[in-house]
C-alpha cells in the first residue's frame, strides 16, 4: 500500500505524508471516542434521574484520565507502521521496477508492507469500531427506555431536551458512518487485495471527504440552539438584502 498527499503542509513544507496520515489516524479515533464519550456522558446524566445503570466514579475517572492516550497511541503506532523514506526508492527498484517512473515524480509519498504494526492498527480499527458502535447501541436503547420511565419525574421541557439531545447523538452517529464504512471497506480491500483497488480507494476516499461538511450539517439541523441560531442569522441577511433592494429600487424610480 502506499499514498501521498497534495495539502499545504505537504506541498510548501515538505511535511512527509506518512505524518499527515499518522495525523489523520490519530484524529480518527480522537473523533470516534469524542462520540462515544458523550454518548455515555449523556446516558449518565438520565441514569441519575432514574438512579439505574450509574456508572462508578472511580471508573469514570479512570476511563476519563485514560482517553487521551487512545488517539496518541494510534498516531505513534502508525508511525511506525510506515517505511523508511529513504529506504523507500529502493523497495520500488526492487519490488516494482514497472513503478518507478510514476514514483519518481512524486515528491512526497509513503510506502507501507504488511509490518506487525500495520497489521496491528488495521485489527484494532476493527474492533474498536465494533466497541464503539456497541456503546452507541446499548446507550441510545438504554437512555430511550429510562427517559420513557422518568417522563413523569421530570417536565415536558426538559424531557423534550433530553429526547431531543439523543435524538441529534443518534443522527451524529449516522453522520460517521461516513467515517466508520470507508475505514472498514478500505481495511478490506487492503486485506484481500483484490483487482482494481486502486480505483475502489479513490471512491472510499471520495465519500471519506464528505464527512466533515455532512457532520456539520447534521450537528446544526438536529441541535435547536445551532439550528436557531443559523436561522436567525439567515433571516437577518435576507432582511438586510430585501432592504438593500426596496432602497435602491426607490433611488431608481426616483
Amino acid at each position: 500500500m502506499s499514498g501521498y498527499c497534495v495539502g499545504f503542509l505537504a506541498k510548501y513544507f515538505d511535511v512527509w505524508s506518512h505524518y499527515l496520515i499518522a495525523l489523520l489516524v490519530g484524529m480518527i479515533v480522537a473523533q470516534l471516542e469524542s462520540l462515544a464519550y458523550c454518548f455515555v456522558r449523556k446516558h449518565q446524566i438520565i441514569a441519575n434521574i432514574t438512579k439505574r445503570h450509574l456508572i462508578p466514579k472511580n471508573v469514570n475517572d479512570a476511563i476519563t484520565m485514560i482517553s487521551p492516550f487512545f488517539p496518541i497511541f494510534g498516531y505513534m503506532a502508525f508511525c511506525n507502521a510506515g517505511m523508511k523514506r529513504e529506504n523507500q526508492m529502493g523497495y520500488v527498484r526492487k519490488h516494482h521496477p514497472e513503478y518507478i517512473e510514476q514514483f519518481s515524480s512524486l515528491q512526497n509519498f509513503t510506502i507501507y508492507e504488511g509490518n506487525f504494526w500495520f497489521f496491528l492498527i488495521i485489527s484494532l480499527s476493527f474492533f474498536g469500531g465494533i466497541f464503539c458502535g456497541c456503546i452507541y447501541t446499548f446507550t441510545t436503547i438504554d437512555m430511550f427506555q429510562m427517559l420513557r420511565k422518568s417522563r413523569r419525574k421530570i417536565s415536558a421541557t426538559n424531557f423534550r431536551r433530553h429526547r431531543s439531545t439523543v435524538k441529534s447523538l443518534l443522527a451524529q452517529f449516522a453522520a460517521s458512518s461516513l467515517l466508520l464504512i470507508p475505514s472498514f471497506c478500505f481495511s478490506v480491500v487492503i486485506m484481500t487485495g483484490i483487482e482494481q483497488s486502486q480505483g475502489i480507494v479513490h471512491v472510499i476516499l471520495a465519500i471519506f471527504s464528505l464527512r466533515s461538511s455532512v457532520n456539520a450539517v447534521v450537528l446544526i439541523a438536529t441541535t435547536p440552539p445551532f439550528r436557531k441560531f443559523v436561522m436567525r442569522k439567515t433571516s437577518s441577511n435576507n432582511l438586510v438584502i430585501a432592504t438593500v433592494a426596496i432602497s435602491m429600487s426607490r433611488n431608481s424610480w426616483s
